[in-house]
Order: structure tokens, then sequence, then C-alpha cells
């Protein structure tokens, strides 16, 4: 059993460790260097309009005890998520809906694709993989022009387990992202989630900590769950891990009632510049009292740590296995990683969520 705990990261996985923490009896401090909680998962509103800089985020989950706890924390609007890509101007279902098909130029080329794939998948990257699951045109279509503006590389030289995460052709007429049952958007937007978890916890703001400040927090023996990149946690002494970064414009169209069809478009078009719009007041649903709308564009490339690159050859996961086990040597504090950043991994909200109790379990167990 222990009385204390620090967290490093106030995201939602720092968050909902601290949380944990707390309601076991431990006295909790969480340190952030930004001066914002909830991490990438951040809403604004302008004139009333919903709207996230870092990209459009959706809670969806099939564990029922996570959202319980969430809807325990902050009132969730009913909103489940589509997703549309533009393919020379008209758009079409994300993931790819096989019976709308039919409405391209390329159609018949398509269908004699379809029917000659392969029985087992080529997993050597992730265009293989792909083109195993839907031939070369609707890869080149779809898919390849976005992953290249999006990795700043083809998908030739990315790993082939980016695929089951983020590629499905449907035949079943599902037209949501995501099947997962309980699906919603904050209310209040994800401040309210973030400030709902941090509490009843002591939180700093504007302070990075890192192993080689970490004597400047804590006393020996208390276990630390880390939530921060562990690149940057560790000085780089092993190399930087290699990120992929977004920036967004958002921008106001007053008495504009909606701009685009749903709240995400998907832009494969490599003369685009940027990767997909979004539209966040689209979850709002039938409550639309602004009159105006905000619209963002998405462009990849800007220098910050929002996607772990799942490299072809495995070179950034091993430095992260590197990384992982220098925390395990470190014998002044119990050091624990875990969500996206900490474990260079994509992971869904609730699964971050997830990953905060899981470490506040494995620091409480971490001293006698």
């Amino acid at each position: 059993m222990i009385d204390r705990a620090v967290v490093v990261g106030a995201g939602l996985t720092g968050l909902t460790a601290a949380r944990f923490l707390h309601a076991s009896g431990a006295a909790v401090t969480v340190y952030e260097q930004d001066f914002t909680l909830g991490g990438h998962a951040r809403s604004e509103t302008m004139h009333g309009v919903p709207y996230e800089p870092n990209g459009a985020h959706i809670f969806h989950t099939s564990d029922r005890s996570v959202w319980r706890m969430v809807t325990s924390l902050v009132r969730m609007l009913p909103y489940r998520h589509r997703v549309l890509t533009d393919v020379a101007g008209e758009m079409f279902s994300w993931p790819i809906q096989v019976d709308e098909l039919h409405r391209l130029d390329a159609y018949s080329r398509i269908v004699k694709e379809l029917d000659v794939r392969p029985s087992v998948i080529d997993s050597t990257n992730f265009e293989t993989w792909c083109v195993s699951q839907m031939g070369e045109t609707l890869y080149g279509l779809f898919i390849d022009g976005y992953t290249t503006k999006q990795w700043g590389r083809p998908g030739s030289m990315l790993a082939a387990d980016l695929g089951p995460k983020r590629v499905e052709l449907r035949t079943d007429g599902n037209r949501d992202l995501f099947r997962d049952p309980y699906q919603g958007w904050p209310a209040l937007g994800y401040g309210a989630l973030a400030d709902a978890l941090g509490q009843d916890v002591e939180i700093v703001l504007g302070q990075a900590v890192t192993l080689d400040s970490l004597p400047d927090v804590v006393a020996p023996g208390i276990p630390v769950v880390v939530t921060a990149p562990l690149d940057a946690f560790c000085d780089e002494v092993y190399g930087a891990l290699e990120w992929r970064g977004v920036r967004l414009t958002a921008q106001w169209q007053p008495g504009t009632r909606f701009a685009q069809e749903a709240m995400v478009v998907n832009r494969p078009d490599p003369a685009v510049p940027y990767t997909r719009t979004i539209e966040t007041k689209h979850v709002l649903g039938g409550n639309l009292q602004p009159p105006g709308t905000v619209l963002m564009h998405e462009y990849p490339g800007a220098p910050a740590k929002h996607y772990p690159v799942p490299d072809a050859d495995g070179d950034n996961r091993r430095r992260q296995e590197e990384y992982e086990s220098l925390l395990l040597h470190v014998d002044r504090n119990p050091l624990i990683p875990a969500g996206r950043l900490a474990r260079y991994t994509y992971i869904n909200m609730d699964q971050a969520m997830t990953e905060g109790v899981r470490a506040a379990n494995r620091a409480y167990g971490a001293m006698p």
C-alpha cells in the first residue's frame, strides 16, 4: 500500500491514474508542462460552436465500466461518428462501403480486382496489406494520397499492423466509423471531462518533469506514473523517437448551418495540402442554436508529438523498447509508463483511461 504518488502528464491517462490513486487513499501530485488539462483531447468554442485544436476526438467504447465512469463525470451528447471521403469531388463513406462503389468511374476495374484478391493477406507493409484487402484501384483512390500526406512517406514504408486499426472494406451497410455500443461527446467539451477527473488531486501546471529532475519533485521510493513521451522524459539519451504532428486552422463561417455533410471529411487527393476537414458542430445534433459554424483544416507534418510513427522496419519500436528497459532499471523510484505517448502506441480515449486505471493499480502495488 502507498500513501503518496506522482503522475507526469495531465492527459486522460494521467488524470485517470491520479483519480484512482486518490480514491485509494494516496496523496497525488500531477505535473503537466502545459497550462491546460486533457492533453490532445481538447476542445474550444467560437461563438458557442465547439471545435478541437488538436483534431477530432470521439469518445467510443465497448467497455461498460469505462462508459459508466465517464457518464458519472460529465453529460455526454448522444453522437455516433460518421466520416466521409472526398474522391474526385464526390462524397463516399469511410470505411469504404462496397455498395457505394458503383458510382466510381473505375467500378468495373475495382470489381475485377476484388474478385482476384489473395486468400492470404500480404503483411509485408501497410500498402501490401491494403492492396491485398481491396486491390490497387481502391487503395489509390481512398488511401494512398492520404497516407503519404499524413505520415510523410508512402504506405510501403509503414508497418502492416497499421491496417487493421484504420482500414476496413464493409459489406454490411454500417456507416458508423466505430462499432462500439457506447459513443458520445462531452456536452461541455473535453475540458470538462479533464476537470472532473482531476478535481480532487493536486495539479502543477507549467512544469516539465524528466528523469534527471525527478529528485526535485519526488522522494525516493515513491511510485511515478509517466504518461509523457519517454524520449523526452529520458532527455533523448537513446535519440529521439519519430513523431508525426498535425496543425489545424479554424475558420468561423457566420450564418452557415453546416459547412459539410459530416463532422470529418477525408481529403486523399495529394494535390490538396490538408488531410481532412473537421466540423465539430455535428456533435450538437438537433441542438443547432448557434447560427454559424467552425470549419477546421488539418495539415500534417507539424513539429508536435501527436502520432507515433509505425515504420515498416520497426526502428521506432526498438528504440521505444530501449526507453522502457531504461525505466525498469531505475532504482530510485518505481516508474510506470502508461498512455499513448509513454507507450508509443496509437490507442483510443477509452483505452487511455483504462491504462490510467491499470497504472494506478501498478503504482498502488509498487511498495509493500
